[in-house]
């Protein structure tokens, strides 16, 4: 497996940025993915000397950030760990989502995922994992997924604003996952239109082969989509995806539920799995 390279930044860099410390953090986000490196594998991904590389790892070592094993691998450190769950504990829509979605999680047994849109890729905030046998899903709570083909990252593409959605995509390639991957803008920008229309999303094996899912949006007080939820599972428990009322139904449900509790009033979008259009 090559070593993960370091994501550009989307925007113009600010005038304050520190050199030191953008280094510093790029050794951060490549160990993010939760696979120990060794010092060549970092300084590959890093574009460094391994003199330079090894003074900021000796650093991060320092403040526990990073952590050395005994075969010289370097992962995240237990202060990462800290940070992580600081974080966690402190997110206004994990603390008021995880009731909810620990509730849908048992009533449904089926894994429940809680995610933001950040650079136009899914945040997992938290995975509960399902009570049934589903094999491998690669999320994980901090990991990233590409939006324009997970049903969490579809549903928060849906109720941004469209302008900011066309703009990413027309200079960001849509790369094929599997065979249901969605490949180009327009059809992604009429997928999109589908789910505000519905209010809900789905995932037929677009990002990996195997898993199916069902996501809705989570509205705040302002009425700004601010996160989704989504349950998932393999496509012999799922399918027909498109007639699974009974999971559309607890998806957008609890949803709906986690708004209200976030200061949310709308009114009412009649049901669902109704709309068949």
């Amino acid at each position: 497996m090559s070593p993960k390279k370091v994501r550009p930044p989307e925007e113009k860099k600010s005038r304050y940025s520190v050199r030191v410390l953008e280094r510093a953090f790029n050794i951060l986000q490549i160990l993010s993915d939760g696979r120990p490196r060794t010092l060549a594998e970092i300084c590959e991904a890093i574009h460094l000397s391994p003199s330079t590389t090894y003074r900021f790892l000796a650093t991060l070592l320092g403040f526990r950030l990073v952590s050395k094993d005994p075969r010289n691998h370097y992962s995240l450190g237990l202060a990462s760990l800290e940070l992580a769950r600081s974080f966690l504990e402190s997110n206004d829509l994990r603390k008021v989502a995880l009731p909810e979605i620990e509730a849908l999680r048992n009533e449904v047994k089926e894994t429940v995922h809680l995610a933001i849109l950040n650079e136009m890729e899914v945040v997992y905030l938290e995975k509960l994992p399902g009570l049934h046998a589903i094999g491998l899903m690669g999320s994980r709570v901090g990991g990233r997924a590409p939006a324009y083909c997970t049903g969490l990252g579809k549903v928060l593409l849906a109720f941004s604003p469209p302008s900011e959605v066309r703009e990413y995509f027309q200079t960001h390639p849509l790369k094929i996952f599997t065979e249901k991957t969605i490949t180009d803008l327009k059809s992604l920008e009429r997928e999109l239109e589908e789910i505000r229309r519905k209010g809900y999303a789905l995932d037929r094996g677009e990002h990996e082969t195997e898993v199916r899912c069902v996501a809705a949006p989570i509205f705040d007080i302002s009425g700004r989509v601010v996160g989704a939820l989504s349950i998932s599972g393999p496509a012999g428990r799922f399918e027909p995806l498109e007639e699974n009322t009974y999971l559309i139904e607890k998806a957008c449900k609890t949803a709906a539920n986690i708004s209200q509790k976030l200061g949310f009033h709308s009114p009412s979008r009649g049901n669902p799995t109704n709309d068949k259009g």
